[in-house]
């Protein structure tokens, strides 16, 4: 048989449950808050990896072209 829980402590306002919700919006406002961090930092990493990948480019391409002009 399984152990009963027993009777709810008086003042403790079901602690058994999710009586008491309020601070559950504060948590909601930090994780919107989170969430478009996160997508602010994700594009501008993004874009900084084009610009990087793109000065690569734009070097290899010039060194190869002096290359082929040495006799």
């Amino acid at each position: 048989m399984a152990i009963s829980k027993g009777r709810v402590d008086g003042g403790q306002g079901g602690k058994l449950g999710h009586s008491n919700m309020n601070h559950w919006d504060y948590t909601e406002a930090i994780k919107a808050a989170s969430r478009k961090w996160r997508r602010l930092t994700a594009k501008s990493e993004i874009a900084e990896g084009l610009t990087e990948h793109e000065t690569e480019t734009d070097f290899e391409v010039s060194t190869h072209d002096l290359s082929d002009e040495l006799p």
